[in-house]
């Protein structure tokens, strides 16, 4: 019996050093990585497949998880898509371009690119759409707009986005012209 003990044991003693030495070969790896400068931050270098679909899963994934606790607004509150465009425009219309409407430069500029949400938009939920908007999106230049607006107009937002694939650009235009620019 101890010689089955002793070899279970030499072998897990094995395992472990072999474990160690590759987190503190990851760990070294990555000091090494961190500190050269050899990974480019710059905005205008496109992303590996393998970098882009890491960065879109661990994004998407979090919105879908952190989201779940949004409760819709009561049927009794009804969102003021007018409201939800004036803020938009004002706010968003600069790196979301509206549909039919030229890129602004600094929205050009974005890596990744700010999403229109038009007729190819994401399928996100409202819910999941509140809360990215409240609470944004870090490394994206998406800001958590929750400390300046109130979460009565961020659902007037978010009412007025998920209209935003169904709306062409003439629709665009013509509520532009409609909704005045201060309430």
């Amino acid at each position: 019996m101890s010689t089955w003990f002793e070899t279970g044991t030499h072998w897990v003693r094995h395992a472990l050093v072999t474990v160690g030495v590759l987190v503190v070969g990851g760990m070294v790896a990555a000091v090494v990585v961190i500190y050269s400068g050899v990974f480019n931050v710059a905005a205008t270098v496109e992303d590996s497949a393998a970098l882009k679909w890491l960065l879109i899963t661990v994004r998407e994934s979090s919105i879908a998880t952190h989201s779940r606790d949004v409760a819709l607004p009561s049927p009794a509150v009804t969102a003021d898509r007018d409201n939800g465009f004036r803020i938009f425009r004002q706010q968003c219309a600069m790196c979301h371009t509206p549909v039919g409407q030229t890129p602004n430069p600094m929205a050009a500029g974005f890596n990744p690119q700010a999403p229109t949400f038009g007729a190819d938009a994401d399928d996100m939920s409202a819910e999941e759409l509140f809360w990215a908007t409240k609470n944004g999106i870090r490394f994206t230049g998406m800001p958590a707009w929750g400390p300046s607006f109130s979460d009565k107009e961020i659902w007037d937002v978010t009412e007025f986005v998920m209209s935003l694939p169904k709306m062409s650009a003439a629709d665009y235009d013509a509520m532009d012209r409609r909704v005045p620019a201060e309430r």
